[in-house]
């Protein structure tokens, strides 16, 4: 397996590119969605498909992320590690589709919400869009760095996905005929993808309870951050369906997706990055932590003009998308664009991390995470309505990234201080040019991302050269 610079280039720029695709396609499907039902009737949706994508984290459990970088490395046997995950995480995902409707049940819910959830939960194994069983066939692509077979194929399930949802909203369709359909149309691409995926990798089945166990327990401390993060996806919704409206979900719920659809971009990085990074954890003392620099030097390239672009044309954003009776979305969607940005720097240290074998970092930031979009929610809520929510979702992502930043100087010897230093300075002055020069205000966004990008490559804080290096060092695979 070629880790080359070039084939990194290209295995990120594939993710990047079909999730781009996809989004502008979720985007229209959002549009076409808030277009024809009320803030009401879009909250309810938005917290079925929020409760059903919570109980998506349990269909894998980090097992995925483990078999990737445990296949990378070359301790487990690639066609033996392909079949155990597609093995557990079956065996998951049919516990998961059981503990949905009865959870619902047990807390109360109507029959509505139980027959939405009921068809939502066929997601749980075909669905593109979440951390649900088919991503398991994801492996072979992660490990051999080819994401760009599953974009294609994601893009074209988003294409008919769409034309499917404009049908049923032509037609006038009822929220559950419009969930079932969605995730109907998900299984043949489900089959697409599974052929694909056996193609590179052909799994090998096997019982093999020693194995089994190891995989579980390794695996353990990354499910537990995915659950924590699932927590902390699903309490402001929670709570708002408690202590708020459905108006004031849908309010919420439109913000968190449009940010929430950003989060592929550091994912994309670091997933790229992740199988060099597993091996420079076995061959090289100094790989892991210069994985680490090059990441949080491409994340902090974009993160910065993303959330100063969200936090200046929040309104702007919001009507591109609906009509007026959500434009009280923008406040929430710019405090939520710097939550955003918490978020994908904590990114870069969850995958360095899990490349380093120090998973328990992981559990113990999103145990942060979450206790403080908990506590904040239940404070907050009855205050400030769905506001509360986002001034919760930020401050959470802002204590995480604290604890990431303790944790990796403490277990790492990593200090991010020398490497954010000049683009904090670069971004201040940004920041300054976009929001103090009304003379300017249709040019302060393009002016201040242009001065961000130009002092950052004048400084030589990012260059190409420092990647090669970095690729071309310390790979000592045989």
């Amino acid at each position: 397996m070629n880790t080359g610079l070039g084939k990194i280039i290209v295995n990120c720029a594939s993710i990047l590119t079909g999730n781009f695709l996809n989004k502008l396609i979720s985007i229209a499907v959002l549009a076409c969605i808030t277009g024809f039902y009320s803030p009401s009737e879009f909250g309810r949706y938005s917290f079925v498909i929020s409760y059903i994508a919570f109980f998506g984290i349990f269909t894998d459990l980090g097992i995925n992320t483990l078999l990737t970088k445990d296949i990378s490395g070359k301790s487990v046997e690639a066609r033996e590690g392909f079949g155990h995950a597609i093995a557990i995480r079956f065996l998951y995902t049919v516990a998961t589709f059981f503990a949905v409707i009865a959870s619902l049940w047990f807390l109360g819910y109507g029959y509505e919400i139980l027959y939405l959830a009921a068809a939502a939960s066929l997601s749980l194994f075909f669905s593109f869009r979440g951390l649900f069983f088919r991503t398991a066939f994801d492996i072979p692509f992660q490990v051999n760095l080819k994401m760009g077979y599953p974009a294609v194929v994601n893009f074209l399930n988003e294409v008919l996905t769409l034309g499917v949802i404009v049908l049923l909203v032509y037609k006038k369709a009822t929220l559950l005929w419009l969930i079932l359909a969605i995730n109907i149309v998900n299984i043949p691409w489900f089959v697409v993808m599974a052929y694909v995926s056996i193609r590179q990798i052909r799994p090998s089945f096997s019982f093999d309870t020693t194995t089994w166990r190891r995989i579980i327990r390794d695996s353990l401390p990354l499910g537990l951050a995915s659950l924590l993060e699932g927590v902390f996806i699903l309490i402001p919704v929670f709570l708002l369906s408690r202590l708020a409206t459905d108006e004031a979900i849908g309010f919420y719920s439109l913000s968190f997706r449009l940010v929430a659809s950003l989060w592929i971009v550091p994912i994309a990085v670091m997933v790229s990055l992740l199988p060099k990074m597993s091996r420079d954890a076995v061959f090289s003392e100094n790989g892991v932590r210069d994985g680490f620099v090059r990441g949080l030097k491409l994340i902090l390239l974009t993160g910065v003009p993303m959330a100063l672009i969200t936090d200046y044309y929040a309104e702007a954003i919001i009507g591109l998308f609906t009509d007026n009776s959500y434009a009280d979305s923008a406040q929430a969607l710019r405090i939520m664009g710097w939550g955003t940005f918490a978020y994908f720097i904590n990114t870069v240290f969850y995958y360095t991390f899990t490349a380093a074998g120090k998973q328990r970092f992981n559990m113990a930031v999103w145990s942060v995470n979450a206790l403080v979009c908990v506590g904040g929610c239940i404070l907050l809520i009855p205050l400030f309505g769905y506001m509360g929510a986002a001034y919760s979702f930020t401050a959470a992502l802002g204590a995480g990234l604290l604890c990431n930043v303790y944790f990796a100087y403490k277990g790492l010897g990593i200090n991010v201080v020398p490497v954010v230093t000049k683009f904090a300075l670069s971004g201040a002055i940004s920041a300054v040019i976009f929001f103090l020069i009304p003379a300017l205000s249709g040019m302060s966004a393009p002016l201040g991302v242009g001065f961000y990008l130009s002092a950052l490559f004048f400084t030589k804080a990012v260059s190409v050269r420092e990647w090669g290096d970095w690729v071309n060092h310390g790979d000592t695979r045989k």
